[in-house]
């Protein structure tokens, strides 16, 4: 594997990427260690019509548009957030926490989805201003505008 010198960020993502891999074969498979649950997440800058802002986009499929919180500190975003298993209504009756819970435990053959706490803190290049920042979920996906100062 060669290191492309435009985008080393981009090589050095790949390589994190095989060696997390290899280490859920190992521990996750071989000695049943739950990894935790990561979190995609892309940032870009944009410098348009004279503003300049970055633009985060996190993988966050599964959540109520409600459960999403974010905190946001001089160059620092924080997304927490809570991912609960639930069925739609025509499939199963389950009426609250503690039932979801024993139906869990009593039927799950196999889980590989993540369901508990999400969090995520990102650092950004450069200052942002708390005052104007836009956020969208859609489709699974967190979209927040961050205005730089």
């Amino acid at each position: 594997m060669s290191i492309d010198k435009e985008k080393p960020f981009l090589e050095l993502s790949k390589i994190k990427d095989i060696t997390s891999e290899i280490l859920d074969v190992v521990f996750v498979k071989n000695y049943g260690i739950k990894k935790e649950y990561k979190v995609d997440t892309d940032v870009f800058y944009i410098n348009q019509n004279g503003k300049e802002y970055y633009i985060v986009i996190l993988s966050l499929p599964g959540l109520k548009k409600d459960s999403i919180e974010i905190s946001l500190s001089e160059d620092t975003i924080v997304v927490s957030a809570k991912r609960e298993l639930f069925f739609p209504v025509n499939m199963i009756d389950i009426q609250n926490e503690g039932d979801m819970l024993k139906f869990i435990t009593e039927h799950a053959v196999y889980i590989e989805n993540y369901y508990g706490n999400i969090y995520r803190k990102i650092r950004l290049p450069r200052r942002v201003k708390k005052i104007d920042q836009e956020a969208v979920y859609l489709k699974g996906l967190l979209y927040i505008k961050l205005e730089c100062e």
